[in-house]
């Protein structure tokens, strides 16, 4: 008897998925016990605001990114994730890359200071938000931006200035984009490679990858975020001049010091 894809949805919804989900949370149960252990926590924030303030340039690879080089970066330090390190020609202070990027591809430890990997931008902002007893599980796993932006809250920076996520795709891009995640250049070259479909960001190809998640649900974990942030008692400041589809953070021309 062939097994139909009923049956197959059927076998995940109540098989598979039920035995990830909780593999999933002993891997996070063990993560919280070695964050405890090794006192971790340490090494991250806390939401008490009279903690000196420290200030972070996040960048993505969207083009606003280049204009980091308008702003006074003196006492502010930088992360970057995955391509947008390309935009600077100094060492920075921390580097993030998800976990499928091609390792071809990513710089030379001599290019930044900190390599931020997934047990921190994950394991250990969730364990951050059990250990100071949060409300709120954060928004971690669902894109690159906010793994990084939860990672920085958890941190400790009171600002976090942002440069490069401008979600300004272009509209014909999206068309022909097949909702398919892909980091292969050449297949991106080859699908689009009619007239008015330049590329969004300022190095390469991309893909309008968040959408996958839709723009209605993009536009609601952006919204929580800014939320969530309270909590940290932090700020989330676009600096970027490119109006595109997901306006949530507020918007300064300028890094403002303390």
């Amino acid at each position: 008897m062939p097994i139909t894809n009923k049956t197959l949805l059927t076998l995940k919804l109540h098989v598979y998925n039920p035995i990830r989900n909780r593999i999933k949370r002993l891997k996070e149960y063990i993560s919280y016990l070695y964050f405890l252990q090794k006192k971790i926590y340490r090494k991250f924030g806390s939401t008490n605001s009279s903690i000196s303030p420290r200030t972070l340039l996040f960048v993505g690879s969207g083009k606003s990114a280049l204009d980091y080089q308008k702003h006074n970066l003196d006492g502010v330090e930088i992360l970057t994730v995955n391509n947008s390190i390309k935009a600077f020609q100094r060492k920075i202070d921390y580097y993030m890359c998800s976990t499928d990027f091609p390792k071809d591809r990513k710089p030379s430890d001599s290019q930044y200071k900190t390599l931020v990997l997934k047990p921190s931008y994950f394991y250990n902002v969730l364990n951050h938000a059990r250990y100071h007893k949060l409300k709120f599980r954060p928004n971690v796993g669902k894109t690159i931006f906010l793994d990084g932006l939860y990672w920085a809250m958890a941190m400790g920076y009171k600002k976090i200035y942002l440069l490069g996520f401008d979600h300004d795709y272009n509209p014909n891009r999206i068309k022909k984009w097949d909702g398919k995640y892909t980091l292969n250049q050449s297949k991106l070259e080859e699908l689009f490679d009619g007239p008015n479909e330049e590329p969004d960001a300022f190095y390469g190809q991309g893909t309008p990858d968040p959408l996958r998640h839709g723009q209605f649900n993009l536009v609601e974990m952006f919204e929580k975020a800014k939320e969530h942030a309270k909590e940290y008692q932090c700020q989330i400041i676009n600096l970027s001049n490119r109006k595109g589809m997901i306006e949530v953070f507020d918007r300064k021309e300028a890094i403002e010091p303390y």
